[in-house]
């Protein structure tokens, strides 16, 4: 599939989610991205980040990635800012509360200063969660449950392991290949 292919197929994607056409570009995605392609949500359009592996796969495989990216960057737009609120109000309720009881009130800020991160990392692990069985339930929506199937047995078949810090956090952010699937045959 030539670049002018795929930045066809993308268009025609767009316009059955109905999503902002993409720009296409070719460029490195991670190895452990099993689908090739990955998603720049900007704020009027999406960029679509084609790697090398795009190539490799089926073209059922291609049109699932590229839907699939599409839906993320969307889920993303929406609500970006999610996260950010939750560990936000976590963090100020936490510190009235602390400052009603605590004493001495600098153990308070030295809390908070604790609180906000990890609180931060935990709401975006939720929200991402979110986003998975969103994009899940929006792509089946759209084409059929053949669809995310095909990405979840992708990403099944995809040896790349991540490492360290990154593994541990999307354990906690990326639902189980059978908590998906369970939710998708629910749809």
């Amino acid at each position: 599939m030539t670049s002018d292919d795929i930045d066809a197929r993308a268009r025609e994607l767009a316009t059955r989610l109905g999503t902002a056409p993409p720009q296409l570009q070719e460029g490195p995605v991670a190895a452990w991205v099993a689908e090739g392609v990955r998603a720049l949500p900007q704020p009027e359009r999406t960029v679509l980040v084609v790697g090398p592996a795009f190539g490799e796969l089926t073209p059922a495989e291609q049109e699932a990635g590229l839907a699939s990216a599409l839906v993320i960057a969307e889920l993303f737009r929406r609500g970006k800012r999610t996260p950010l609120i939750a560990a936000g109000v976590v963090t100020v309720a936490a510190g009235a509360a602390g400052l009603v009881v605590a004493d001495p009130k600098w153990l308070v800020v030295l809390g908070l200063i604790v609180l906000f991160p990890v609180s931060f990392v935990l709401a975006q692990a939720l929200w991402l969660r979110g986003i998975a069985y969103g994009h899940d339930r929006r792509l089946a929506e759209v084409f059929g449950r053949d669809t995310p199937e095909l990405l979840l047995d992708l990403n099944a078949r995809n040896k790349h392991e991540i490492r360290g810090i990154l593994r541990a956090y999307l354990a906690v952010a990326n639902p189980s290949r059978n908590s998906r699937s369970r939710r998708l045959h629910a749809v």
